[in-house]
């Protein structure tokens, strides 16, 4: 065989070998689907969709939002924790799920179960009382707890826990009044049928405005953007407050570069303003966390809860 064909049919070859090296077939290829622990609507809901609309734009492929409502939020995670370690199903997680639900219930799920993505947002939580209450400041109500029992109603953990903790740390003597939900959770408190109540902003915004509430306090990392003149507990002295992430996690097993994608995707699609103006109706805010720093957090309020939910008497035995 001449030298110059010789040539030419190495170089084939070599070329033929290379090209299903060089030509990585694209990931996703389908779509995916998102198990949400919680129903159609809800605060949850409406921020993960938010998230999924802008992500499907960076990866290309449709995510498909899919509902689990039952087993007190560990439904989606539960079935998460099962699903085939291809990325093709991940979750919604959040501290109600992952951080707070295995101190109370019989889970089949631990934190191991899971490959953390991304963290998107932060549930904000306040104090208020009704608006002809004695208490005009947070102080003015620890220091009523201080001398007797002040009533307060909630729906349960995390919103309960603020409180609590106050009491631990602060000898104060909150009872807790549980309701089904937010919006009974804030009318008791109007009516005067408790003392103060410990909510999130959808519930309590619409009554502050029109003069029926006095928020005294945010009990999370941040003040509410709407009162921004109303302090947090930590700003008012007491190292307290309520840390509730929403974030996405993938069963364990996906591989590491599918799981970057993804991971990559949610954290870019979370940064958008659309994203951000979804999570502002339902009186959420970003919080953008990488892989490591969700599963930081998540892991830490699973200590933290724990502690807390044993010394109120909350957790199963």
């Amino acid at each position: 065989m001449p030298v110059m064909k010789r040539r030419q049919l190495i170089l084939g070859t070599t070329t033929l070998l290379a090209a299903p090296a060089l030509a990585q077939p694209r990931w996703p290829d389908r779509e995916v689907s998102v198990l949400v622990p919680f129903g159609a609507g809800g605060s949850t809901d409406v921020s993960v969709r938010a998230v999924c609309a802008e992500a499907e734009k960076i990866l290309g492929v449709p995510m498909q939002i899919v509902n689990r409502t039952g087993g007190q939020g560990t439904s989606a995670p539960t079935q998460v924790a099962q699903a085939r370690p291809d990325g093709h199903t991940i979750g919604s997680a959040a501290m109600s799920g992952l951080a707070i639900a295995p101190h109370m219930f019989e889970v089949s799920y631990n934190l191991d179960s899971f490959s953390y993505l991304s963290g998107t947002a932060r549930f904000l939580y306040g104090i208020a009382v009704r608006a002809e209450s004695p208490y005009g400041s947070v102080q003015d109500l620890i220091n009523a707890a201080k001398a007797r029992r002040i009533t307060f109603s909630a729906t349960g953990p995390p919103n309960n826990l603020g409180l609590f903790e106050l009491n631990r740390k602060a000898g104060t003597r909150f009872g807790f009044v549980p309701f089904q939900s937010g919006a009974e959770a804030v009318t008791a408190a109007i009516g005067g049928h408790v003392d103060a109540t410990s909510q999130t902003p959808p519930e309590m915004i619409p009554a502050i405005q029109s003069g029926r509430l006095r928020l005294l306090a945010s009990a999370s990392p941040t003040r509410w953007k709407e009162f921004p003149d109303v302090p947090t507990l930590r700003e008012a002295g007491y190292d307290v407050m309520i840390e509730s992430l929403l974030g996405f996690v993938a069963p364990k097993g996906v591989p590491a570069e599918r799981l970057a994608v993804l991971g990559d995707a949610i954290q870019r699609a979370a940064a958008t303003p659309a994203v951000e103006e979804a999570l502002g109706r339902f009186g959420m805010v970003p919080a953008i966390l990488s892989a490591t720093e969700f599963e930081g957090a998540i892991r830490s309020g699973f200590t933290s809860y724990g502690d807390q939910l044993r010394e109120a008497g909350l957790a199963r035995r």
